[in-house]
């Protein structure tokens, strides 16, 4: 019988857990600070610009993609038949990994940051190299995941292993795309165009497939039931592999860009149904006839609701790439809503169903508390409902007044508006959803902290004070 050894798993997903919540705390610091108390704390390195970076740096690197690695390092092992490739080169890339994020992300209020959204990292921060160390870090790691599969025991390889081999490949393309390829092109909407290939393919070719190896692995894990069909699975993940990369420009509609481009970002965008409906379908399906389990399991049901955000994300991708709609919701809050569904109501509700599997299967004893783990799938979702429409219904709202705050059929009548209506009234009339924002955060913040607290209890506590825990 193979033995697993689960070290390299817990290197990458304790610490990924605390700087979930870690990541969350700034980003209720910011909701509050810089759009419901403007400035109630201020100074040179508390502001909304010194601190949004770190932030995003949290949540997407040190949490996101950190928790999804080492998903994949309990699960390719295990679909492999074969311990993990190298023991000691996932030690490496963990040291690398967390003292050059940890150093990076940390020193973006000191401005070391480029500004590049999501692409922060700075090459250097004193005499530490930081960029080139995580870079090192994920070589080592995708090729430690690849030689894992290539040297497996079972030929025939399921959808999860197709999409762990996909993200290692477009994960690394993503990346030396956005930390140094942006860089390489002439400065202009060239620039800003590879950034957005960057911007959105950090979602669709590194966070998806991710996400849904992790999903196609823990949901028949969790259910006890086969997946619903291979290959729908393969239709899903060969459309992904397809279509994906061509949508980054559908931000930058309008844009001082070629039309061709715009319209084939637009296309391809619409194409994205297929893919999506292919993962939804199965994913639901699988629980046919077995939905009880939805209600005996907050693990399932983080899968399945992630399931159904992942639904509602692409159709308002979709949705904001046609032209017409781009109109009114380009860079408002109805972008910041759309990354906010992905990244946390499918793709961070996907690897908690994954942790929630994992932690005692690697610690070797019961979860410390189902009762804590049903609270943070409630509180988690009762959070989400106000954020996420405050910021579709407060984004588009915002969109539309901006198209209309400066109508007129002269100029004498449009500067005349303009007079009559300030810009700055526009902004103030997002108080209200950006309060109702700042309150789905705080819900959301408890409820990862009880999170954090029911994983630390299951790894520190002895297992007969976890047995008594679970009877209360």
């Amino acid at each position: 019988m193979v033995k697993f050894e689960d070290t390299p798993v817990k290197l990458m997903l304790y610490p990924s857990i605390l700087f979930l919540v870690f990541g969350m705390i700034f980003g209720v610091y910011i909701a509050f600070n810089t759009f419901v108390f403007p400035d109630y704390f201020s100074g040179e390195y508390v502001h909304f610009g010194r601190v949004r970076p770190v932030h995003v740096g949290s949540v997407t690197l040190l949490w996101l993609l950190s928790a999804n690695v080492a998903l994949l390092y309990f699960l390719v092992p295990r679909l492999c038949g074969v311990p993990l490739w190298s023991l000691r080169m996932a030690y490496i890339s963990s040291a690398l990994w967390w003292t050059s994020l940890i150093i990076g992300v940390c020193s973006y209020p000191w401005g070391t940051n480029f500004g590049w959204e999501y692409a922060e990292l700075p090459d250097w921060v004193s005499h530490i190299p930081v960029k080139f160390m995580t870079t090192i870090a994920w070589i080592l790691i995708a090729v430690n995941i690849f030689m894992t599969i290539i040297v497996r025991k079972y030929q025939k390889m399921y959808v999860s292993l197709w999409y762990a081999m996909g993200t290692m490949i477009w994960t690394t393309f993503t990346y030396i795309t956005g930390s140094y390829g942006v860089n390489w092109v002439p400065e202009g909407i060239s620039r800003v165009n590879v950034s957005f290939f960057y911007v959105h393919n950090l979602v669709g070719l590194v966070y998806t497939p991710m996400g849904l190896a992790a999903a196609y692995y823990f949901l028949p894990k969790l259910s006890n039931q086969p997946i619903y069909s291979h290959r729908l699975s393969m239709i899903g993940f060969w459309s992904i592999a397809f279509v994906y990369a061509w949508v980054g420009a559908h931000h930058i509609i309008h844009g001082p860009m070629s039309q061709w481009l715009q319209t084939t970002a637009i296309i391809f965008s619409l194409w994205l149904i297929i893919p999506v409906w292919a993962v939804v379908l199965n994913l639901f399906a699988t629980l046919k006839g077995q939905w009880q389990q939805y209600y005996q399991s907050p693990a399932i049901r983080f899968l399945m609701m992630g399931n159904l955000f992942y639904l509602l994300t692409t159709i308002q991708g979709t949705l904001m790439a046609l032209r017409n709609v781009n109109e009114i919701t380009s860079k408002t809050d109805w972008i910041i809503g759309h990354s906010h569904i992905s990244l946390f109501a499918t793709f961070t509700f996907f690897a908690i169903a994954g942790i929630y599997y994992v932690i005692p299967v690697i610690t070797k004893k019961p979860l410390w508390s189902p009762v804590l783990a049903e609270w943070h799938f409630n509180l988690s979702l009762l959070g989400s409902v106000p954020f996420l429409l405050a910021l579709w219904v407060g984004g588009f709202w915002q969109g539309m007044l901006w198209a209309t705050w400066a109508n007129g059929t002269s100029y004498a009548e449009f500067h005349n508006n303009l007079t009559l209506l300030p810009f700055i009234e526009t902004i103030s009339d997002m108080r209200p959803f950006w309060i109702l924002r700042g309150i789905g955060g705080l819900i959301i913040l408890l409820a990862n902290m009880i999170f954090l607290v029911n994983i630390f209890n299951t790894i520190v506590l002895r297992p007969d004070h976890q047995e008594i825990r679970a009877q209360i």
